[in-house]
């Protein structure tokens, strides 16, 4: 099995307004020609504008839209790039299965198919309309399977909130080496790559990887995503608080204070302190008042 890449370029009502936006990236997500979305980024505000305003001229209607304005998802009741250009429905007649989602950026459109034959068949390609204009064709066998194991993960959660400092020290260590064994570089040579102290540049990377894990927790939590369909999904152990009793809270149990013996003498003073002999104070007095000794003798005048 093969899978195809290919890059074209036609009059499509999706994909042309993407090449007036030089950095504009939209995903395109096909229902077999009934229904399509499209995720529109752009960081240029006048130009994510233009887009917006185009989509909605073909009865796009937004869903979602980022509060900084620089992207946002559109639904479309038809798809109109299967109805005009008939780029999937055509490559797909010859036996090709495609791989949603599609891409357009300035460079053109990006469609991925899976063949079962071992290259790829021209037909399909001079199927295509008059008007559309192949850039690219590119081949890749299929080796190993990792559909069952395919998740469609969102790169914006991922990344979302990354300044771009922090972006930049974690793209730094990474291609310096940082994360292999053993350890190539230290941070202060990164440091000084980008010209900052040592704290701050462990700052920065700290930050990078604590918003890129918390990205990623969900999706490596979801069961059969990392092994067999049947693996439980890991959860993390939590071990129980077990009540001290009267314990004061935050004592470490070694320097717990241990409960008094029956036996020990009470702490403090006051008219029952024990002396020495064991015998308290008040023992004391009432045995005086009898005549007796401490031996319980009685006392000669």
């Amino acid at each position: 099995m093969q899978v195809i890449s290919v890059r074209l370029t036609h009059d499509c009502p999706y994909s042309t307004p993407v090449a007036q936006a030089p950095r504009a990236r939209v995903t395109h997500l096909c229902h077999r020609g009934t229904e399509a979305l499209l995720e529109i980024h752009d960081p240029d505000p006048a130009s994510f504008e233009r887009l917006l305003a185009t989509y909605r001229r073909e009865n796009g209607t937004v869903l979602f839209e980022e509060a900084d304005r620089s992207a946002a998802l559109l639904r479309f009741p038809t798809c109109a790039c299967c109805r005009r250009g008939r780029v999937i429905p055509t490559i797909e007649a010859d036996g090709y299965l495609y791989l949603p989602p599609s891409r357009y950026t300035r460079r053109g459109e990006e469609y991925q198919f899976l063949t079962m034959s071992a290259r790829a068949d021209p037909r399909a390609v001079r199927r295509l309309p008059a008007e559309v204009n192949v850039l690219q064709i590119g081949t890749s066998p299929m080796t190993s399977l990792g559909f069952e194991q395919g998740f469609l993960v969102p790169v914006g959660t991922l990344f979302r909130g990354l300044t771009p400092r922090q972006r930049q020290a974690i793209v730094t260590a990474v291609v310096r080496g940082y994360y292999r064994i053993p350890r190539p570089v230290t941070t202060s040579e990164l440091a000084r790559t980008l010209e900052v102290s040592r704290p701050a540049f462990e700052s920065l990377l700290r930050k990078a990887e604590n918003r890129i894990v918390a990205g990623l927790f969900p999706y490596l939590t979801v069961p059969g995503l990392m092994g067999a369909a049947s693996e439980p999904a890991p959860s993390v152990p939590v071990r129980p608080i077990r009540s001290s009793g009267r314990a004061r809270a935050g004592t470490p149990r070694n320097k717990r204070r241990r409960p008094r013996r029956a036996t020990e003498p009470p702490r403090g003073r006051g008219p029952d302190r024990i002396d020495r002999t064991g015998t308290s104070e008040r023992s004391h007095a009432n045995r005086s008042a009898a005549g007796l000794r401490a031996d319980g003798k009685q006392h000669r005048p």
